[in-house]
């Protein structure tokens, strides 16, 4: 099977069963948690996850939802964003490298996902949020070319930011810190 035959949807699926599994075949998680990670409603997380298990890309656990990801569902993860980017936090950024490495790639998504998942939670104003949104639509924009341009991720990644200390939420301040740092 090609990356392909996916859809969008249950390529995002699939990544974000990745990471939260860390790509361990023996890790479960619910399906509906998943979703809810990426907006969706419990029906359609278990539609998404019966084609990623009917595809052996994933895997059942248990009856109440609960899923892995299989070995096959591994390797096809890798072959759309790269090998797994470190867990140390401390070696997140995103280099000097003119195009965005797979690991750069990694994290940027995974900061995406959070960033999307908390701005109505940020407290911010229109017009601060209105410039967060602009900003995470063109990260995704590059995420989506096949070389993502670290430059314009950096230059995002600062706009966003100089949004998020004024939400005052310091954790999620001081990993965008880290990302950016040359």
């Amino acid at each position: 099977m090609t990356t392909s035959e996916l859809d969008d949807t249950s390529q995002q699926f699939l990544i974000t069963l990745f990471e939260q599994t860390k790509g361990d075949a023996s890790v479960q998680v619910s399906m509906y948690d998943v979703g809810e990670l990426l907006g969706m409603d419990r029906e359609t997380a278990s539609a998404v996850a019966q084609e990623l298990m009917g595809r052996q890309l994933a895997e059942i656990r248990t009856l109440s939802g609960g899923i892995g990801i299989s070995a096959d569902g591994s390797v096809m993860v890798q072959e759309l964003v790269g090998p797994m980017a470190s867990d140390s936090s401390e070696s997140e950024n995103l280099g000097a490298a003119p195009g965005l490495t797979s690991g750069g790639r990694q994290i940027v998504e995974q900061v995406v996902i959070e960033l999307k998942n908390l701005a109505g939670s940020l407290g911010l104003g229109f017009d601060s949020l209105g410039e967060l949104m602009a900003d995470l639509k063109t990260m995704e924009a590059q995420l989506e070319s096949t070389r993502p341009k670290t430059a314009i991720i950096r230059e995002c990644l600062r706009s966003i930011l100089d949004v998020v200390k004024q939400s005052q939420d310091k954790h999620l301040a001081d990993r965008i810190h880290r990302l950016v740092e040359e």
